[in-house]
């Protein structure tokens, strides 16, 4: 059968292979004989792009270089595209089409198909994509993460003026990759918790008092470079506290005295003294700081001297004399309150300090010791005493009860006082009568030129208890027959054996 020239034609164009063609959509037309022909067909797989490189993901630390492989085969006269997204988000940034460089960061080179990152930097972090634009696209895909030491700044100001009792909360804000850890510290040591530091982003105090005051430390950390840390001072304000260093002052005419009070509080607190309720006198002051290394400023030898050196606010008395004796008050004032303390300077002896032995080793007669001091001879002593209430019922079911104080009062002779250091006085006394194996109490003033101590604490003693262990062997008239011995038993030689043998220590 005859075919038309044209109908030849048309089944060559169809029998072409396909890899001749040498772009992705290849369009034919032809004419023939007034006829027009049409042919379009699509690029086999195997003349495609590929990448040699998997995608991946990068890890460096800023001021490191980074190589974005985008290594391919295949390319033809297709142009390698590389385009990055911000790793905060944002818009694709062209930086690389073909083997020209794009963007304007001179940092960024390329060579053939890959892409190096000089001296990175966070900003740098992201994922970058090399492709081609075909239908549908090529492309590869690659991870940039760049590490960078912690930053930390406070959200709270660096130092703050706070009320006693109120609750106050820091907080730090750290940046960093990977994110830093938030660690709280004082640097006067531990934190109120009692921990030496705490995790978090946030630090909590409740009821603050002076007891929490002090510079607090946030420090972030992640393992690159050096940590960073923030700093941030709480000072509590509150109304004065006031202690003394002794009570009483007991001292003697001549000598030099010092009282002193211990003041705390913010604002700091004004401190006045006062002696009996009255101020004293400006005229008889000399108010200063003292400063350590003998700077101070005046020597001048006042009979009354005020000065203070941080908390220790210090009266000073030189030469005492009798009118000096009575209660001075330091008070302390500020802003959020007042408050006082009393010190007693007295020329009184000091309460008595028994030292004798509780166990006395007499039947009926005790010897009491004690001690006192005073800056004066003591001059007389009284001694009050009873016997001690058993507290319990006894075989007759009567109840054994305290006796009553029987006092002894006496003058003492110099040679009866033993004097140590000027003003550590001891005695002794015995009292008599008493009866045997009993428990007593006692108690003891003593006085000199200005009067009476105050009572020593109640001291138990007993006489020898032996005594009554005799008594009870010998005079027991409580047995049974059933139950006592015989005077022919051995068990009755050994007890009487053993009453003698106590009688005799």
């Amino acid at each position: 059968m005859y075919r038309p020239l044209s109908f030849v034609l048309l089944t060559l164009l169809l029998l072409i292979p396909q890899g001749l063609s040498t772009g992705l959509n290849e369009k034919y037309n032809y004419n023939y004989a007034g006829e027009s022909y049409y042919y379009d067909y699509e690029v086999g797989e195997e003349d495609q792009p590929t990448f040699l490189a998997r995608s991946q993901i990068f890890t460096v630390e800023v001021g490191q270089s980074v190589i974005i492989p985008c290594d391919v085969e295949n390319a033809g006269n297709n142009k390698l595209i590389i385009k990055k997204v911000p790793a905060a988000g944002g818009k694709e940034k062209l930086l690389v089409v073909g083997n020209e460089r794009v963007t304007k960061d001179r940092r960024i080179t390329v060579e053939g198909s890959r892409l190096t990152i000089s001296h990175a930097r966070p900003r740098d972090a992201g994922i970058f994509l090399c492709m081609f634009e075909m239908d549908p696209p090529i492309q590869l895909k690659h991870t940039l993460d760049v590490q960078f030491a912690p930053s930390i700044r406070s959200l709270a100001p660096p130092e703050q003026h706070v009320a006693k009792g109120i609750t106050v909360t820091l907080e730090c804000k750290a940046q960093g990759n990977p994110e830093p850890t938030i660690r709280w510290s004082r640097q006067e040591g531990p934190l109120p918790s009692g921990l030496r530091s705490e995790e978090g982003k946030s630090l909590t105090l409740e009821g603050v008092d002076r007891h929490v005051e002090g510079t607090y430390l946030c420090t972030a950390d992640n393992g690159i470079g050096e940590s960073a840390s923030a700093a941030m001072t709480i000072a509590v304000e509150y109304p004065p506290e006031i202690t003394t260093e002794k009570a009483i002052v007991r001292t003697g005419e001549g000598d030099k005295v010092e009282l002193v009070c211990l003041v705390r509080g913010r604002p700091s607190p004004d401190v006045t003294w006062t002696r009996d309720g009255h101020p004293l006198p400006d005229t008889d002051m000399d108010t200063k700081l003292y400063l350590p290394g003998g700077q101070n400023a005046s020597t001048k030898d006042t009979h009354l001297r005020v000065t203070h050196a941080a908390h220790r606010h210090i009266l000073t008395i030189n030469k005492v004399s009798e009118k000096d004796f009575g209660a001075y008050v330091c008070i302390a004032e500020n802003s959020h309150g007042q408050k006082d303390a009393v010190i007693q300077m007295t020329g009184l002896p000091k309460p008595p300090q028994v030292t004798s032995s509780p166990n006395g080793g007499e039947s009926n007669r005790y010897t009491l010791t004690w001690q006192t001091e005073s800056f004066y001879p003591i001059t007389e002593f009284i001694i009050k005493y009873r016997k001690t209430h058993l507290g319990a019922w006894q075989s007759n079911r009567t109840m054994v009860m305290a006796g009553s104080w029987e006092n002894v009062s006496r003058s003492v002779e110099k040679d009866e006082v033993k004097v140590e250091d000027d003003t550590c006085h001891s005695m002794a006394f015995t009292v008599t009568g008493l009866e045997v194996a009993t428990d007593y109490l006692a108690v003891i003033r003593v006085r000199n030129r200005y009067g009476w101590s105050s009572e020593s604490q109640h001291f138990s003693f007993s006489t020898k208890k032996a005594m009554a262990v005799l008594q009870s062997t010998s005079g027991a008239r409580s047995w049974t027959p059933a139950s006592s011995p015989s005077s022919s038993s051995p068990l009755f030689y050994i007890l009487l054996l053993l009453a003698f043998f106590l009688a005799e220590i």
